[in-house]
């Protein structure tokens, strides 16, 4: 039970009186009554909910433990006999070291069960808080907790499900062009503080898919980001990018598309190189000083992405539009075809400049009649 020092000294003396036990005996009924009732604490827990289970436990361990190692000092320091720090010493330390080698295997096998950055960081807290607590008699354990924490898979898993969504959407995207809800902008006008997906994403969804999950990613990273794993998650965010860049590279080669869907896949492509690689790099810069950098750094993650782009850019030379081509492009949204290398605008100004000439020609044949009827008059009148 929860028995306070001053009992445990009545009990403790009563024993020693009748001489059931002997030093040794008496020392170690202690230790194994006291992890009797500790154990009882721990087995009402409700081991369903890890992280409930994983509070109730740290807050037993950091009560308790310290008062039982008090307890036991005090209990037995009165004792003179040449043998005990024999008994102490390797007795009280053997049974301190199974606690705490105990409480860290615990940890070890339910922290991948949280799937939650801010419970994993309040459980790191409060493990923090039990170490520090237990320094006091001599059990500080927080030197072995970060490899725990380390171990924990969440932002691995997170990015495997921002790619996977990603590639669900593409799959199953229509290229239609959406409504306009925003621009690219990279500029230093942004404040560094917000950190916002651009709302020009949302007119690709695959990409607005996967921004959304990147973001969570790093929400639940940023509350416990050990700084031991700076470069090992800079290189599960690139692996992801690089995921997204292969699938766009797949998907151009494994499907056909008209002019129009093929204009609205290269700007989705675009927008992943100018946009949502940028914002990825801003995100883990949260999390990490210099982190941003990390991934910028990593731009071959995109190459065949830029090379695709380019050379679809490279196709599509501009040709110079006159002011009827011009207006029928806004009008209809198509260039008229061309025959014979020839635009119709062309054909028509030869036609009008053909009929201009002849009316030119015409008019001089009629003068000259006129002139010569003029001159065939006058030698009439001469005559008479």
């Amino acid at each position: 039970s929860n028995i306070q020092l001053p009992e445990c000294l009545r009990i403790i003396g009563y024993l020693r009186r009748i001489g059931v036990f002997s030093e040794y005996g008496m020392r170690l009924l202690f230790l194994r009554c006291r992890e009797a009732w500790l154990n009882g604490i721990l087995e009402d827990l409700d081991q369903t909910n890890p992280y409930e289970y994983l509070k109730g436990m740290i807050n037993c361990h950091r009560m308790h433990l310290f008062d039982v190692v008090n307890q036991y000092r005090a209990i037995f320091a009165d004792d003179t006999s040449g043998s005990e720090e024999n008994y102490d010493g390797g007795l009280l330390f053997s049974w301190a070291m199974h606690q705490i080698t105990s409480h860290l295997q615990t940890l070890k096998v339910m922290l991948p069960k949280i799937t939650e950055g801010g419970s994993l960081s309040n459980i790191l807290d409060q493990c923090m808080y039990c170490a520090m607590g237990l320094g006091w008699v001599g059990l500080d354990f927080r030197g072995l907790l970060p490899p725990l924490f380390e171990d924990s898979q969440l932002i691995s898993k997170n990015m495997s499900t921002a790619v996977e969504n990603f590639q669900l959407v593409l799959d199953s995207h229509r290229w239609v062009p959406l409504p306009t809800v925003g621009y690219p902008s990279n500029t230093v006008e942004e404040t560094k503080e917000d950190i916002t997906p651009p709302s020009y994403l949302m007119e690709h969804p695959p990409l607005a898919v996967f921004i959304n999950g990147v973001s969570g990613a790093m929400n639940e990273l940023r509350p416990c980001a050990p700084i031991s794993l700076k470069h090992v998650l800079a290189q599960e965010l690139i692996k992801g990018l690089q995921a997204v860049s292969d699938s766009l590279l797949l998907y151009n080669t494994t499907r056909v598309l008209r002019a129009n869907e093929s204009g609205l896949f290269l700007s989705l492509c675009r927008a992943f190189i100018e946009v949502a690689y940028p914002h990825c790099a801003t995100c883990f810069g949260r999390c990490y000083t210099s982190g941003a950098i990390l991934i910028m750094d990593a731009k071959n993650v995109y190459d065949g992405i830029r090379r695709l782009v380019e050379a679809s850019s490279a196709r599509e030379l501009p040709k110079p539009v006159n002011n009827k081509e011009a207006s029928a492009i806004a009008e209809n949204g198509e260039v008229p075809k061309m025959d014979n290398g020839e635009t119709p605008d062309a054909k028509e100004s030869e036609v009008i400049n053909t009929e201009s000439e002849a009316i030119k020609t015409d008019e001089a044949n009629k003068n000259s009649t006129s002139r010569t009827g003029q001159e065939d008059t006058n030698l009439e009148k001469t005559d008479e």
